[in-house]
């Protein structure tokens, strides 16, 4: 964003120039132009509490769930000057006017390149699911559907890349890695600032979400070259991948048709060529779009 215009982050988590509370009050009652851009109720909140206060500026609020929003929620949302939604379930589900631009990922950043591997792992091809494990995400599906695959391909491991949300749900998954004798096969492993490194390890990236309010995991996998297998019904799945053409598509928890499509691909299947599943992310899903579309809101009267 900054390569466009001057944007300032007024909090903590995200690696961008800030702007403090003294910073934020000069900027909002005196200056010109500003807009603040919020992404959940209390974010609203705070800046609503502002404008009472007679500040001026552009409230943008962004929608992260595809939830139907509470009467609450939507009461708030109408207090800002535009709306933005994610995917086009998302769009469907707010019962107020909104603009879909999907978030769109550095492709200069996320991109091909060498395997050095993962410490620890000593299979040569290796299955990820990106996520925090909890019933959601789906990792259990994905076990499901290769546990059989593994046992009959040793030069195979499934890598679970996220913080662990559910202890029961991670242990339900492990006691299936047990049952059928995979369970060197199946690795653990905690949330990376490094995840391009298990991106480019990666053979096939599974996302087998039952939901998800966008999936940057789709675009992060895929602008790095990788086989993507997602579910159908989740977040901007399918807005990206074209069955068989980029990637591919199941139905949410059928583990049975996830399985299928694994056994074409394992081991050493037919699999769509890396450099078109990049170009489909490179071509529409940069975050040089993202930000050009944003711009056009930001420059906009109320939408």
């Amino acid at each position: 964003m900054n390569r466009y215009a001057e944007a300032r982050v007024f909090g903590y988590g995200i690696d961008s120039p800030k702007i403090g509370f003294p910073g934020l009050l000069k900027t909002v009652y005196t200056g010109g132009g500003t807009i603040i851009h919020t992404h959940r109720n209390n974010e609203i909140l705070f800046a609503l509490l502002l404008r009472l206060l007679g500040a001026k500026f552009r409230l943008i609020f962004t929608r992260h769930s595809d939830s139907i929003p509470s009467g609450f929620t939507v009461w708030l949302m109408k207090k800002a000057d535009s709306i933005i939604s994610l995917n086009p379930g998302m769009a469907k589900n707010l019962p107020c006017r909104n603009i879909m631009i999907p978030h769109g990922v550095d492709t200069e950043l996320f991109s091909p390149g060498e395997s050095t591997g993962i410490q620890g792992i000593e299979q040569k091809h290796l299955v990820s699911v990106v996520g925090r494990i909890r019933p959601t995400k789906g990792q259990l599906v994905a076990m499901k559907a290769i546990a059989r695959l593994l046992a009959s391909n040793r030069e195979w491991g499934l890598m679970l890349v996220g913080r662990v949300d559910n202890t029961a749900y991670a242990n339900e998954i492990r006691e299936l890695a047990i049952k059928n004798n995979v369970e060197s096969q199946v690795h653990f492993l905690p949330e990376t600032d490094e995840i391009i490194k298990y991106y480019r390890a990666s053979s096939v990236v599974i996302i087998p979400s039952v939901s998800e309010g966008f999936s940057l995991v789709c675009l992060e996998a895929m602008a790095c070259g990788v086989l993507t297998i997602a579910t159908a019904t989740a977040g901007i799945h399918s807005s990206v991948i074209q069955h068989g053409i980029n990637g591919f598509l199941f139905p949410v928890n059928d583990d049975a048709a996830l399985s299928r499509i694994l056994s074409e691909v394992i081991p050493g299947g037919a699999k769509p060529d890396p450099e078109i599943i990049r170009g489909t992310i490179v071509e529409k899903w940069s975050v040089d779009n993202n930000v050009r579309e944003l711009l056009k809101v930001y420059s906009n009267k109320k939408e």
